[in-house]
């Protein structure tokens, strides 16, 4: 297994959608935490973009993206633009 970083970008002028679709959005990175696929996500700061970083463990960028593709918040136009990249831990430990 593998990690892998993703960096969403929302979409502009996507507010009221976030806010309106954010606890299926929350609920659905809920199950793929429980199922050990997703390791931690969050937000940027408020100073930055809209968006968020995940990082997950799996067999491949494929994976990660198909899982993603359920994600409410990409169904209802919330994300702009996904980049998914693996990633190599140098120091420290994630999960």
């Amino acid at each position: 297994m593998s990690l892998f970083t993703v960096f969403y970008t929302y979409a502009e002028g996507s507010d009221d959608k976030r806010d309106e679709h954010r606890p299926a959005h929350r609920a659905f990175l809920r199950e793929l935490h429980d199922a050990g696929k997703l390791k931690v996500c969050g937000p940027w700061g408020p100073e930055e973009a809209p968006g968020g970083m995940l990082i997950f463990e799996g067999e491949s960028a494929t994976e990660i993206g198909e899982l993603l593709d359920d994600d409410p918040f990409r169904q209802v136009g919330v994300v702009a633009d996904r980049a998914i990249r693996s990633w190599g831990i140098v120091i420290g430990a994630v999960g």
